[in-house]
């Protein structure tokens, strides 16, 4: 991956961040990292105690592909086998509530960050 394309990317998952913190969630982790996966973003939703897991994909436009068509099953298996070991290593009860939801974030041409938010866009 570029330099670039890092850095864009990086400044998509501030947003989707911040969209999540303004949503009443708190941040656990960002880019959790296993041998199985990486998880872009892991939050509380301080609402209902559930645990999301959330793929952010940072885009110019949508021309090709949505963010949600995005992440095929290859990848939502790699999240789900990191979130069970982020699970398992946090010792979290397997009776809280998880979803696997999915942040487009797209620039305008000012630069403000816009984001589409696909709550549960896959199960386990």
């Amino acid at each position: 991956m570029s330099f670039w394309r890092k850095i864009f990317g990086a400044r998509g998952e501030r947003a989707a961040a911040r969209f999540l913190r303004r949503a009443g969630c708190r941040i656990l982790a960002r880019n959790y990292s296993t041998p199985l996966g990486e998880i872009d973003l892991i939050a509380l939703d301080k609402r209902d105690g559930r645990i999301i897991f959330a793929e952010v994909k940072t885009r110019t436009d949508e021309s090709i592909a949505t963010a949600e068509q995005a992440v095929g099953r290859e990848k939502q298996r790699h999240i789900i086998r990191a979130a069970q070991i982020y699970l398992k290593r946090k010792r979290v009860s397997q009776d809280v509530p998880l979803r696997f939801d999915v942040l487009a974030v797209t620039f305008d041409a000012a630069g403000k960050a816009q984001v589409r938010h696909t709550p549960g866009a896959f199960r386990t």
